[in-house]
């Protein structure tokens, strides 16, 4: 279970989120956001992609549980890599070479405009948008989910600690990447983001609306239909949302209250053959 997570953390943060939120500048300026020459005329569409990513948070804090953590990360792992992949193909097909001090920063090592730069612009908005509803939150509420009371605080500073590793490492490593590689940059995180949505279908089991006893029974390679090492089949998971509602407005009634009921009825029989 603790590879699962660790994997889990890894990968969340190299799905491409850092590249937008903290060198988002770079694209826009590489997409002639800056129209007046000054690098302060990409802070104002730079700030956009902020409320955007605050804006579609929302909806995961409104609707989270109903939609389940399984779903939700194989829909955001499916449309970051769509829009990293449509960001690669803009940049390799339509990007030219800047000239010689052109940009500030040898990060900004691209040049496109017309209606790719627009199209750039809006993938990397619609990036954020899919991010924000999505791994954002599930990344942070998926982990306490996993562990027993005995071992969660200390999976989750795991978890935490691997957050902000991943986040260094990966502040260091974009700037020399667009300088090196170029567009390829956007390769490399749209393949992550394709390994995400495998690495969950295949290994992320659904937690959603799951008491702790059962979540402990999906990694318990011993039960029935269980795979060694492994445990409960993930794709076989299911979020139980409907069903806990239903307890709650005592629309079904509870094993413990059935055997009672029915403990009731026997002894009722019993008394009436007296």
């Amino acid at each position: 279970m603790s590879f699962v997570v660790w994997k889990r953390t890894n990968l969340a943060f190299s799905a491409g989120m850092n590249v937008m939120m903290y060198y988002i500048t770079y694209i826009f300026t590489m997409s002639g956001a800056a129209v007046d020459g000054s690098p302060n005329a990409v802070l104002l569409p730079s700030g956009i992609q902020f409320v955007i990513n605050v804006l579609m948070t929302v909806p995961a804090l409104i609707w989270m549980d109903a939609w389940g953590r399984r779903p939700t990360l194989l829909v955001g792992a499916f449309f970051m890599c769509l829009w990293l992949s449509i960001n690669a193909g803009l940049f390799a097909t339509y990007a030219t070479t800047p000239a010689p001090g052109e940009f500030p920063s040898s990060a900004e090592s691209m040049k496109i405009t017309g209606a790719p730069a627009k199209a750039v612009i809006a993938s990397t908005y619609l990036f954020v948008a899919s991010f924000a509803p999505t791994w954002g939150p599930v990344s942070w509420a998926y982990p306490p989910e996993l562990y027993p009371l005995r071992t969660r605080g200390k999976a989750v500073a795991l978890c935490t600690s691997a957050n902000w590793a991943f986040n260094f490492a990966l502040a260091y490593f974009v700037p020399p990447a667009f300088a090196n590689i170029t567009w390829r940059t956007y390769v490399l995180f749209a393949t992550f983001c394709a390994a995400m949505f495998i690495h969950v279908f295949f290994l992320f089991p659904e937690t959603a609306n799951k008491p702790l006893e059962e979540v402990e029974d999906i990694f318990d390679d011993r039960l029935p239909g269980a795979i060694r090492f492994l445990g409960q089949p993930a794709w076989k998971t299911r979020n139980t949302r409907s069903l806990v509602l239903q307890r709650e407005r005592n629309e079904i009634v509870s094993d413990e209250k059935l055997a009672a009921a029915e403990g009731e009825h026997r002894e009722g029989e019993h008394r009436e053959g007296a």
